[in-house]
């Protein structure tokens, strides 16, 4: 057996009457396999050891356990506590019948005689073992970008542990599991070809086939629960089927598929598309049923982008259902060379050991193995049971890079026909992805998709449909990212948007290191962006560009500066209107003067028009409006060929001359919309100052 096989860790339990068969058994199973015995003499339980305490441990080890069924087993009451601690932790059972009997706890299951128990025992657990099963004939060992199916678990390496640690969670948890992670982790390559695998041929199990919501997730249940109908010898028509999901629920649609003794799985791939694809009355109807049939003996998985995680928890359709979560993280860097060389092996494929260590490290992690098995897909086209994947070929493929490149085109294409949005605008949208280094570099970073509009996020999905893409998400939000930073560097197209952004990315970048300081420093005004620096970068950037931090630090600065404003502008009419008053008092002096020489009103008026009109001169260049005010002030003191003349210079100077009558236009625009009648009934109330300080 391969050395990277999953390999089932084994338990053998047993009265003591029953060591001799015990120890039979034992030499039955295949050497590879880890088995516990207590009474062998070099792994078993040693002299002066707590044996509870190691019973124990390795019973919570244990994949599968071997149980020696006879009398004397069933009337210990530690043997019955070893059967009933493995079916609770959810450890693949197999029970060895001596002399008819059958054990209470577990005679839902079938026994085999122990005269006919060897090759029963062997090929159960060759079920198990991931390495013991062999790839079809010509079919291919690497999936490309697509996950891992249940009959490719042949050459599905990388992830034992977690495939024994899933596959014991789903025996024993109730309800629905969640397996998350970010996208291009091997969520459903896990839970296709590990899980499935597993339990395909479990007895006690029944699987339907992994099903995505899609746009309409009533149908691709009923499309899936159909094809688990017909292998059961019910021939349900489409339609059939979706109508006894709707009448009976799928609680009464399990109940004709198994019976009381076997559970039925159901998996729900790409979970997160009953929020971004399916509308929300079909999102509910199905979370409906899947409800009413966890109740009963089916149980559900469901893998799920981790953004997600919470809005499936929320569901008021699933209020009260268990519901647990297996976080899958990124696959390690240093298994890598496992998942070149185990598939190729099984196919009968040589990969040159130069070769491994290009692919591991052009691959960097664990995020881009969709990438990297895509690469390896193209490699292994048309080479021969026995042939090798050389450097050579990898080179002419242009390795990752160039396979990538051609790839990505086609996404782009099938992003535009999607959405209808234009190339230049989906290649833009992919280079705010883009950051540069200080070398110039471009490096990946996370953008929220809040911040994005519908079309672009929709744009976006079909490229992490597609795995070029990756998304992720917390507390925060969700987040999106390339999967590989290959695509900013060997994608033509994409490498031309984003030099084109070099100045933008710069001053993104320049914005981002203030708002870190800013933030350092308690955000305090003096690092804010100054007047002339704020006019400088602030066309450059995009909000695309910029982190929530970075486009709070940009707002910020530029409340503070519209405040500076502000101030200046409230300096300045303070210093006109002390201006105003001074000029105003001088003319109110005029006219006491002429008042005192004149005792004819018309003659006084005449003199505060005059004295008017020239401080309106003084006024024309530093604050046209006040000019224009004291010429209207003037006329409507004495009204004649001067003032009016005068009051036509102050509109000619501001632009504002045009056919009509020049005094009501004057006051128009000197009072926002005053006739000259209604200026005149409010000339007695406002002093010159007023009619000053609010120029």
């Amino acid at each position: 057996m391969p050395k990277e096989a999953v390999v089932a860790r084994v338990f053998i339990s047993h009265a003591t009457q029953n060591v001799a068969i015990a120890t039979q058994i034992r030499d039955w199973l295949d050497p590879d396999h880890e088995t516990f015995l207590e009474v062998h003499p070099d792994d078993g339980i040693q002299v002066g050891e707590a044996w509870r305490e190691r019973l124990h441990h390795e019973l919570r080890r244990a994949d599968a356990v071997v149980c020696v069924v006879s009398e004397p087993s069933v009337r210990s009451s530690w043997c019955t506590a070893e059967v009933a601690i493995a079916d609770a932790l959810g450890c693949l059972l197999l029970p060895v019948q001596l002399g008819g009997v059958i054990h209470p706890l577990i005679n839902h299951l079938n026994h085999i005689p122990h005269a006919t128990a060897r090759e029963h025992l062997r090929k159960a657990l060759r079920h198990f073992d991931a390495g013991g099963r062999k790839l079809a004939k010509d079919q291919e060992p690497f999936p490309g970008l697509d996950a891992f199916s249940t009959a490719l678990s042949a050459v599905f390496f990388g992830r034992d542990t977690e495939t024994r640690a899933l596959a014991r969670k789903v025996r024993r948890a109730p309800g629905l599991l969640a397996v998350v992670g970010p996208s291009g982790c091997g969520k459903s390559s896990l839970v296709r070809a590990g899980l499935l695998a597993q339990l395909a041929d479990d007895p006690r199990w029944l699987v339907v086939p992994p099903w995505l919501p899609g746009n309409d997730p009533l149908d691709a249940l009923a499309r899936a629960v159909r094809k688990t109908a017909a292998r059961a010898g019910l021939r349900w028509s489409a339609q059939e089927t979706k109508d006894r999901l709707v009448l009976d629920g799928l609680h009464g649609v399990a109940r004709e598929l198994v019976d009381d003794d076997r559970r039925l799985l159901i998996t729900v791939d790409q979970a997160e598309e009953l929020f971004t694809r399916a509308a929300e009355k079909d999102r509910e109807q199905v979370a409906t049923l899947l409800r009413d049939a966890i109740a009963g003996n089916v149980r559900v998985v469901a893998t799920l982008r981790s953004e997600f995680l919470d809005q499936l928890r929320t569901l008021p359709e699933l209020g009260g259902v268990h519901l647990g979560s297996y976080v899958l993280a990124p696959l390690a860097r240093e298994v890598l060379n496992v998942v070149i060389t185990g598939p190729a092996r099984v196919a009968g494929l040589k990969v040159h050991p130069e070769l491994v260590a290009r692919l591991v490290e052009d691959t960097a992690s664990g995020e881009a193995l969709p990438l990297l098995a895509f690469t390896l897909q193209h490699l292994a086209m048309g080479v021969p049971r026995g042939g090798t994947l050389s450097s050579e070929r990898y080179e002419h493929l242009g390795g990752v890079h160039g396979a990538l490149a051609r790839h990505a085109d086609e996404v782009l294409d099938f992003a535009v026909a999607e959405t209808r949005a234009s190339r230049e605008q989906l290649l833009a949208r992919l280079a705010s992805l883009a950051t540069l280094d200080q070398t110039g570099r471009p490096t990946r970073k996370r953008v929220s998709l809040a911040q994005l509009d519908s079309r672009t996020q929709d744009a976006l999905e079909v490229f992490v449909r597609h795995r070029l893409l990756t998304a992720s998400g917390d507390h925060q939000g969700r987040w999106i990212g390339v999967a590989h930073e290959a695509l900013f560097t060997e994608w033509r197209p994409l490498r031309t948007a984003i030099d084109e952004r070099q100045i933008g990315l710069r001053a993104a970048q320049s914005v981002e290191l203030d708002a870190s300081q800013w933030i350092e420093g308690g955000r305090a005004d003096h690092l804010l962006l100054n007047e002339d620096t704020f006019a400088a970068v602030e066309p450059l950037v995009a909000a695309d560009d910029l982190s929530p931090a970075a486009r709070r630090f940009l707002d910020v600065s530029r409340g503070r500066i519209d405040v500076l404003r502000r101030q200046r502008r409230r300096d300045r009419r303070q210093t006109i209107s002390w201006l105003a008053v001074f000029l105003v008092t001088a003319v109110g002096a005029a006219g006491l003067a002429a008042a005192q020489w004149s005792v004819a009103s018309g003659e006084r008026d005449r003199a505060i028009a005059r004295s008017l009109i020239a401080q309106a001169q003084v006024a024309r260049d530093h604050s046209p409006r006040l000019a224009l005010r004291l010429s209207l002030a003037a006329h409507s003191f004495s009204p004649n060929a001067d003032t009016r003349s005068e009051l036509n210079a102050r509109l000619a100077a501001a632009g504002q001359l045009r056919a009509g009558d020049p005094l009501a236009l004057a006051c128009e625009v000197a009072e926002g919309g005053l006739t000259a009648r209604e200026w005149r009934q409010h000339l007695p109330e406002l002093s010159y100052r007023d009619t000053c300080a609010t120029g």
